[in-house]
C-alpha cells in the first residue's frame, strides 16, 4: 500500500550552493536547469535523508548536537551516503553550520543538520508527541524513499551471494555488480519486472536467474530470450542491461513516498526517456528527477518543470508554456538527435510546435506504446501551419540522405472550412504520405471534454489535500464553467472566423456580394457558438489558460491539457483522435526502414 505521507518543501540553510533556498514539491518534479545550478545537490540531501530514515526505523534515537544545542536524534555516517561530508559547507566555510529542512505533508519536519565537517544529525520535530522510540518515529514520519544508484554494465560471472549482500547492493554503486542476485532473492515483484520489459523493449523477455554450478563457486546465470532465442544477459547490449536495472528499481518503488532519478538521460536512449516518463506517471509515488534532457522536458506538463538557479531564493516552477522556450535555450537543445533519427528509421512525422506531446498522451491511452514512444520516425516541429516548410525541408533531406523519406503531416485547422482543409491536404499528399488537417481548431481543444477536466479537477484538489494544504471542494458544473469563462471570446473568434472563411469565400467566388458572405457566415457562426461545437471553435491553449487563471484564484491548482487527456475514459476520447492515431500506427508499420 502506498505510504500516506508526501514530502512537501525542502529548505536549504548554509548547504553547499545554497545560502538560503527552498523549493516547493507537487507529485511530479522535475528539475531543470545548466550544469552546477543545484539539481544533484537537491537530489543528494535526500540521498542522506534516506540514510538516516533507515537508522531512525532501526534503533532508538541518541543525544545529538542540534540548531539549539543538544537532543535527541540520529548521527548519520555520510560515507555511507557517497556524499562528502567535507564539502557541504556554503563557499567551503565550515565556521557555521549548514542545515537542510524537510517538511512533511502531516505537518511534522526532519532536519538534517551538519554542525562541522563529516558530521550529520538527524533532528525529528513533531506536532505531536516527541520522537524517543523507533515506534514513535514510524508513527510520525510515515514516509519512504527509493532512488536509481549509479548504474553500469552486468558483470559477465556474478557469484552467488547471501540475501543481506544482494539488499546492500540495492542502493550503492554495486548495484549493477550485483543484479542477478536482487532478482534472485528479491523476486515478488518479477512478474511485473518482467511484463514491463516485453512491453517496452519489443521483442526481448527476460528469465528469473538461476544458479550455475559448473564453476568452482556457484555463479548465476540470467537468460533474456530475443525473438524466442535465449542469451545471458550480458551479451544482451550495454542500453538493455541498463533498461533493465532501471525497471527493477521502478518496481521495487511503488510504496515509496518519493522516487528520486538523478540523471536518466545519461544511460538511456531517446525513446527510453519518453517511455520512462510514461511509466512514472503511473508508479504512485511522487516523482522528483535532475535532467537536462530536451525530451523528457518536451514530454512533461509545463507545470511539472522546476527550474533551478542558486542566484536565487526559491526553484521556480514553470507557469507557462512559453517559457520553455527559455529553457531549451539554457540547455542548447538542437535537431542533431532528429537527424539521427531520420536517418535511422526515414520517416518523420510534421506538426506544429510541441503539439506531439498532446499526441503521444492519446496514444499512451489508446494502448499504441509504439507511436507515443515515436522510436520508428522523428518528429519535426513545422511551427505553425507552414506546408512549404514541410516540402522544403523533406527534399532537404532526402536529398541529404540520397533516399527518400515517408512524411506524416497534421496541422491545426486554425478558421479554416472544410471545403478549403480538402483543398490543402490535396496539395500536400502530392509530397506526403499521411495528411491531416485537424477538424478542431487546434490540438488543445480534443482535451476540452468537461468530465475528464472536472475528474483532473477532482484529483489535483485530492493532491492538495494529501499535503495538508487548505482546499475548497469543487461542485460547479465544468460545462457552465466552461461556457461562462468563453463567452467573453465570441467577439474574438468570431472576427477571426469571419475573416479567414471570408477571404476564402471571397477568391473562390470574386463576383460574389460581400454582404451575402457575411450573413452567411455569421449564422454559420452562430449556430456554431451557440451549441456543444463551440469548445471546438475556442481556442484550444487560451480556453485552457483562462480555465487555469480561474481554477488559481479560487482553488489554487492548475489543469493541463496533458493532463486532463490522462484522464480521460476510453469512451470519451473523440473519435478523431482514435483514428489519427491509428493512423500514425500504421504509418509507422507500412513504410519500410529500408528501400
Amino acid at each position: 500500500m502506498q505510504t500516506k505521507d508526501r514530502f512537501t518543501s525542502i529548505y536549504f540553510h548554509r548547504y553547499k550552493a545554497f545560502v538560503d533556498y527552498s523549493v516547493a514539491l507537487t507529485d511530479f518534479n522535475i528539475l531543470v536547469g545548466p550544469n552546477n545550478a543545484g539539481k544533484s545537490t537537491i537530489l543528494g540531501a535526500f540521498r542522506i535523508l534516506a540514510e538516516g530514515l533507515r537508522k531512525a526505523r532501526s534503533r532508538n534515537p541518541t543525544v545529538v548536537r542540534g540548531p539549539l544545542g543538544d537532543t535527541l536524534g540520529y548521527n548519520i555516517e555520510l560515507e555511507e551516503t557517497l556524499v562528502g561530508g567535507e564539502n557541504v559547507f556554503f563557499d567551503y566555510d565550515d565556521s557555521q553550520p549548514a542545515s537542510v529542512k524537510f517538511r512533511v505533508s502531516n505537518g511534522n519536519e526532519l532536519v538534517l543538520y551538519f554542525p562541522e565537517q563529516n558530521s550529520c544529525n538527524l533532528i525529528c520535530r513533531t506536532t505531536g508527541k516527541n520522537v524517543t522510540s523507533t515506534s514513535i518515529f514510524k508513527s510520525s514520519f510515515d514516509v519512504a524513499i527509493s532512488f536509481v544508484p549509479i548504474l553500469g554494465p552486468v558483470e559477465p560471472f556474478e557469484q552467488l551471494y547471501q540475501q543481506e549482500a544482494a539488499r546492500l547492493a540495492l542502493l550503492t554503486y554495486r548495484a549493477a555488480r550485483n543484479f542477478r542476485n536482487i532478482w534472485y532473492h528479491y523476486r515478488d515483484d518479477f512478474d511485473e519486472f518482467r511484463q514491463l520489459i516485453k512491453t517496452t523493449w519489443p521483442g526481448m523477455d527476460i528469465e528469473k536467474p538461476e544458479i550455475d554450478h559448473s564453476r568452482e563457486k556457484p555463479i548465476l546465470r540470467m537468460f533474456c530470450p530475443e525473438e524466442r532465442i535465449p542469451r545471458e544477459i550480458f551479451w544482451a547490449g550495454f542500453g538493455f542491461q541498463v533498461w533493465c536495472q532501471m525497471l527493477t528499481y521502478l518496481v521495487r518503488a511503488k510504496d515509496s513516498s518519493l522516487f528520486i532519478i538523478d540523471e536518466p538521460d545519461i544511460y538511456l536512449h531517446s525513446d527510453l526517456q519518453r517511455q520512462l516518463l510514461a511509466i512514472l506517471r503511473t508508479l504512485g509515488p511522487d516523482i522528483l528527477i535532475a535532467t537536462h534532457s530536451t525530451e523528457i522536458i518536451s514530454e512533461a506538463d509545463p507545470d511539472e518543470l522546476l527550474l533551478i538557479n542558486k542566484k536565487f531564493t526559491s526553484a521556480k516552477r514553470i507557469k507557462d508554456p512559453t517559457q520553455l522556450q527559455h529553457i531549451f535555450g539554457i540547455l542548447g537543445s538542437n535537431l542533431n538527435p532528429t537527424l539521427t533519427q531520420l536517418a535511422k528509421t526515414r520517416r518523420v512525422v510534421f506538426v506544429e510546435g510541441k503539439d506531439f506531446m498532446l499526441l503521444s498522451r492519446f496514444a499512451q491511452k489508446l494502448k499504441k506504446n509504439q507511436v507515443a514512444n515515436r522510436a520508428d520516425f522523428a518528429v519535426v516541429p513545422a511551427e505553425g501551419f507552414n506546408p512549404q516548410k514541410v516540402r522544403d525541408f523533406k527534399e532537404g533531406i532526402e536529398a541529404t540522405l540520397a533516399a527518400k523519406i515517408a512524411a506524416t503531416v497534421i496541422f491545426d485547422r486554425d478558421y479554416r472550412s472544410k471545403e478549403e482543409c480538402k483543398r490543402e491536404e490535396g496539395d500536400l499528399r502530392k509530397s506526403c504520405d499521411v495528411v491531416k488537417i485537424l477538424d478542431r481548431k487546434e490540438l488543445e481543444n480534443y482535451a476540452l471534454v468537461p468530465s475528464a477536466i472536472s475528474r483532473t479537477i477532482e484529483k489535483r484538489l485530492e493532491e492538495r489535500a494529501r499535503r495538508e494544504l487548505e482546499t475548497i471542494p469543487f461542485t460547479e458544473s465544468v460545462d457552465s464553467l466552461l461556457n461562462s469563462l468563453t463567452e467573453p471570446l465570441k467577439n474574438h473568434v468570431s472576427a477571426k472566423y469571419m475573416a479567414r472563411r471570408r477571404q476564402f469565400e471571397k477568391a473562390k467566388a470574386p463576383h460574389r456580394d460581400i454582404s451575402t458572405i457575411d450573413e452567411q457566415l455569421m449564422t454559420e457562426f452562430d449556430a456554431l457558438w451557440s451549441s456543444s461545437t463551440r469548445l471546438e471553435l475556442v481556442p484550444g491553449k487560451e480556453t485552457f489558460g483562462i480555465l487555469n487563471r480561474y481554477l488559481q484564484d479560487n482553488y489554487s491548482i492548475n489543469v493541463s491539457p496533458a493532463a486532463v487527456i490522462s484522464n480521460l475514459k476510453l469512451a470519451e476520447i473523440p473519435q478523431e483522435m482514435v483514428e489519427l492515431i491509428s493512423e500514425i500506427d500504421e504509418f509507422r508499420k507500412k513504410f519500410p526502414t529500408q528501400e
